[in-house]
């Protein structure tokens, strides 16, 4: 009687509700996200960058309101543990975040973390297993997939429901191994190798919304490749909804295939262990938000709407580009779109520095009357910074 009388007042306020709402779910994807510097030890306290102490409250100031969806996805690039007598690899850059800061980021909305990328292995086996067991029972947090105990736990779709869609959620990354993991321990599938067998599972579960986050490519290309492209693309067309990628610590194109949705990098979202963007150029200097728009459509959800938001100092407080530098941004996703093909998206600047794009027919209020843009006049400027080598630089 008490499961009665719970669900009975939910489906009353279900009924309600104009269709249109019922139908109508919004998808936030960001990139890179960790909340500590290189090497540093773990602390309750808050992370640290260059030896300051920062806290999750101070650092989302200002981009909380931005993130703010039905599913808000982050790539999770680094290892989850509240010990520093875990040994770290012996590699350049180490990542470790204390428990207490992921469950604050879990608080502010960011409800998808997935795992899979070059830094869930910093400290080995044990430091996955650490983030594993962190991680599940976690309040508030719907989805972490990308590591397990075994192959089958590492590739297994992580399920839930938001807003009556069943929504599931896999990610493979780079520099992975560890499988199958010793007792107390994790690995994780590696992207070079097991990409095609991940998307073919979660194509393969029976869902509304099918997402895959990727850790893949090239650092600081915005470019993307056609190999990419054509592999993204043959996932896309059986049965994913949206491909989130990453890695790149740069934006680089957006592309609708079949009526799905494709972002080849995401850039930096809010990451203590890397560096001041804004020392690069205008195609590597911003991270993005990516807030897609689903309606419901035959046999799933269809992208209606794909709004971009360049961010600024993603290295320790992430906020949201405005005015002219807010438009520049999104004239160089356009352009970066616009090299993807028939396909890659390009937006309409608005007025607070974002951008929009719209399908045909699409009922959302802000699309009305909305048209494609034109070129942007620093063209020119834009495809020469976008063509440029670069190079990692200092932290």
């Amino acid at each position: 009687m008490r499961i009665r009388s719970i669900l009975l007042p939910a489906l009353i306020v279900l009924a309600a509700l104009p269709a249109q709402a019922q139908q109508r779910l919004s998808v936030v994807l960001m990139g890179d996200t960790g909340f500590n510097g290189p090497g540093a030890r773990v602390s309750e306290a808050g992370g640290f960058k260059r030896g300051e102490l920062v806290t999750v409250e101070d650092a989302m100031a200002k981009i909380a309101p931005v993130v703010r969806g039905d599913v808000v996805l982050a790539n999770l690039e680094t290892v989850v543990t509240d010990r520093n007598d875990i040994p770290l690899r012996d590699k350049m850059f180490v990542f470790r975040t204390h428990p207490a800061h992921v469950r604050a980021l879990v608080r502010h909305g960011i409800d998808v973390l997935p795992l899979a990328n070059n830094h869930a292995m910093d400290l080995g086996g044990a430091g996955a297993g650490e983030t594993l067991r962190h991680m599940e029972g976690m309040a508030g947090l719907r989805a972490f997939p990308g590591l397990g105990r075994t192959r089958e736990e590492a590739m297994q779709p992580h399920v839930f429901v938001a807003r009556g869609a069943k929504v599931v959620v896999s990610a493979v990354g780079n520099a992975g191994g560890g499988l199958p993991a010793r007792n107390g321990e994790a690995g994780m599938l590696l992207e070079d190798r097991d990409f095609a067998a991940v998307a073919a599972r979660l194509a393969g579960e029976p869902a509304d919304i099918r997402i895959l986050s990727v850790h893949y490519g090239p650092e600081f290309a915005p470019l993307t490749e056609k190999a990419t492209q054509m592999r993204f693309r043959e996932a896309e067309s059986a049965g994913l909804t949206i491909i989130a990628g990453h890695h790149h610590h740069v934006a680089r194109g957006i592309e609708l295939s079949g009526g799905k949705l494709i972002a080849y990098g995401l850039g930096n979202f809010l990451h203590l262990g890397t560096q001041d963007m804004r020392r690069f150029d205008i195609c590597r200097d911003y991270g993005l938000v990516v807030k897609a728009g689903l309606t419901r459509a035959r046999g799933g959800y269809a992208v209606e709407t794909v709004e971009v938001v360049p961010i600024t100092k993603m290295h320790i407080a992430p906020e949201p580009m405005t005015g002219e530098a807010g438009r520049l941004r999104v004239e160089v996703m356009n352009y970066l779109g616009s090299r993807l093909g028939e396909g890659g998206l390009r937006f309409a600047p608005q007025a607070d520095g974002s951008g929009l794009w719209c399908a045909a027919g699409a009922t959302d209020a802000r699309c009305a009357g909305w048209q494609a843009p034109e070129t942007s006049p620093r063209e020119a400027e834009i495809a020469a910074a976008c063509g440029k080598d670069v190079r990692r630089g200092d932290f």
